[in-house]
């Protein structure tokens, strides 16, 4: 292919930017990425007014910008989720914007997941205990529907069991699961304590090396880090990470090559899904125009945010 023809279909790609529709998940950031015309770009999200949350249609007007439309359509949506993997949990507690949850399948080898994950634009009607059918894209689980295979009755046991402080091993009920039974006991107890951490002092490990710069504050030291995350290679990276900030790490999933991350700062529980070679956040969006709008797994492209803006949950912020 000759140069005259590598920018005649770079114009043409251009042009095909310009008013094209993106469906997204719109959350903290306003920014989406996407591939358009075989061409990735991230787009800064605008509106006349405040950008809603949720899914949303965008109009692309530039290869960095895009006009916010109108909030997508109940079809839109499903066409979007039937393209991702299934996954189930058990619906903890209601935050800002997200819910916790507890893998309804712990066993489930596509995915590397410890204690609860955060589920994204739950609808209304769900109750703690409910079993609910998500869909991951490499970065957040977004709802996609109730499980009505399993039944509300054993939802509505652990309720009651619960506003009675019922010990966990004193449920009785028949087909209760192990992962039921420990959704319980976490939403009863609370999450395990992480040990403290506390920044080191340069005065404690001496003068670094004249050739490197060093700055105390960028570096955890290994015996700082909890136990069960030392003789892990990834867990170790993550929890000296969030521990710059004076955080704790709670849990993980990978999942090629992102992160989902749940820490605790203070009293606050946060879930940031992060890339391994940045640890930036994402999540993505699909192009609606083109070959009649049809949807493609090839158009999907991590959106990157910034972590401070993801939304909290904590088991002690609900009475």
């Amino acid at each position: 292919m000759g140069i005259k023809d590598i920018l005649g279909r770079l114009e043409a790609q251009e042009k095909q930017f310009h008013g094209s529709l993106v469906l997204a998940p719109i959350i903290s950031g306003h920014e989406v990425s996407t591939k358009i015309a075989g061409v990735t770009c991230r787009l800064k999200v605008e509106a006349d007014s405040q950008i809603p949350r949720g899914w949303s249609v965008l109009e692309v007007k530039s290869t960095e910008r895009a006009n916010w439309m109108r909030h997508a359509t109940r079809a839109e949506r499903e066409k979007y989720l039937c393209l991702l993997p299934k996954v189930r949990f058990i619906a903890l507690e209601q935050g800002k914007h997200v819910w916790a949850a507890f893998p309804a399948q712990t066993g489930d080898n596509r995915f590397r997941l410890t204690g609860a994950a955060v589920i994204r634009e739950v609808e209304a009607g769900v109750q703690p205990f409910d079993t609910v059918i998500t869909r991951f894209d490499g970065s957040h689980f977004w709802f996609d529907t109730v499980d009505n295979r399993r039944s509300p009755a054993i939802a509505s046991y652990l309720r009651e069991s619960l506003a009675s402080g019922i010990e966990p091993q004193d449920l009785r009920k028949s087909g209760l699961s192990l992962e039921e039974r420990s959704a319980y006991a976490l939403l009863l107890y609370g999450p395990e304590p992480e040990p403290e951490i506390e920044f080191p002092t340069l005065s404690q490990y001496g003068p670094a090396p004249e050739d490197v710069p060093f700055d105390w504050r960028h570096y955890v030291p290994r015996d700082t880090v909890a136990p069960q995350w030392r003789q892990n290679e990834t867990g170790m990276r993550l929890a000296r990470s969030v521990a710059h900030g004076g955080a704790q790490l709670v849990s993980y999933i990978e999942r090629d090559g992102v992160y989902s991350v749940t820490y605790r700062f203070g009293d606050q529980t946060r879930t940031s899904t992060v890339r391994s070679s940045d640890l930036k956040v994402q999540t993505s969006g699909i192009c609606l125009s083109g070959r009649d709008g049809d949807f493609d797994l090839t158009s999907l492209v991590g959106v990157m945010q910034e972590a401070a803006h993801s939304q909290p949950w904590q088991f002690d912020e609900y009475d």
